[in-house]
């Protein structure tokens, strides 16, 4: 079960460093002042490490011996020689979680996402215009290095997704990965929310990505699908993938109106 509290038991921080728990008790009692009260929490109650604690610890270690110099490693700790130790970073990059639970004392000065528990994940047209930016932002970091060839593939795949994510927010679908499918059930809706029809360019942009990916598998794990050699200039590609997106943020404007004008008392 993976750790998401960065909080740490005896056995699992003595595990960490290789040595027997007395050991690390004896570490946690001399160098109590470099630590987290619940390093030392008391009689009767089990001590837990913090992420800060184990980077005390890994100093520590690194300065142990038979007859350990103590003054020697609090000098260390106290010039936070722990903290410019790149052995001891890649120590702690190592067990940190790639998801952790939310840190105390969070705010706006913080750069990282919530997710999960109260805080949901956004709907089907905002995460499609996230898959969409995804996109964007490989194609000018392409264009700009000289890495189309490379960048290709996942650009393309988050243009796709994001493709079949603005279809299903405007139909309702959601099992389906089938563009041909999809488009047409995108068709009857416009027709009878709106009495319109999808423009050409607009249809022929889903076909596309149907005809070279249809079950949404190809430029996620390379397979070659067209049978001949077809060119993608990049830059095109966003800007019509742009237009795209606008068509679908016009049919969620036109039914928010629609939903404000039924609500409205005459």
């Amino acid at each position: 079960m993976i750790n998401y509290s960065m909080k740490y038991g005896v056995s699992e921080t003595a595990r960490f460093f290789g040595v027997d728990r007395d050991t690390l008790k004896t570490w946690a009692y001399v160098f109590a002042g470099y630590l987290s009260s619940e390093a030392n929490p008391g009689k009767g109650k089990a001590r837990q490490f913090s992420i800060e604690d184990l980077r005390v610890f890994a100093h520590v270690l690194f300065y142990w011996e038979d007859e350990p110099d103590i003054e020697a490693i609090r000098y260390g700790l106290n010039s936070n020689s722990h903290f410019e130790d790149p052995r001891i970073d890649d120590f702690i990059t190592q067990i940190t979680p790639l998801f952790r639970d939310m840190p105390e004392g969070i705010d706006e000065t913080w750069r990282g996402v919530v997710f999960g528990g109260e805080y949901h994940l956004r709907d089907t047209l905002t995460t499609a215009d996230s898959f969409k930016l995804a996109g964007d932002k490989l194609i000018e970091i392409a264009h700009e290095n000289y890495e189309e060839r490379q960048l290709f593939q996942p650009a393309i795949y988050n243009y796709r997704h994001a493709t079949e994510l603005y279809i299903k927010a405007v139909t309702g679908e959601e099992k389906s990965h089938n563009l041909q499918e999809l488009l047409q059930k995108l068709r009857i809706k416009v027709k009878a929310e709106f009495d319109a029809v999808l423009p050409e360019w607009f249809e022929n942009v889903v076909k596309a990505f149907d005809d070279s990916d249809p079950k949404g598998t190809a430029f996620r794990y390379g397979i070659t699908i067209p049978k001949n050699e077809l060119y993608a200039d990049m830059l095109h590609v966003k800007e019509l993938m742009g237009r795209l997106s606008k068509v679908f943020k016009r049919i969620q404007l036109e039914r928010l109106n629609r939903e404000y004008d039924s609500q409205t008392i005459p």
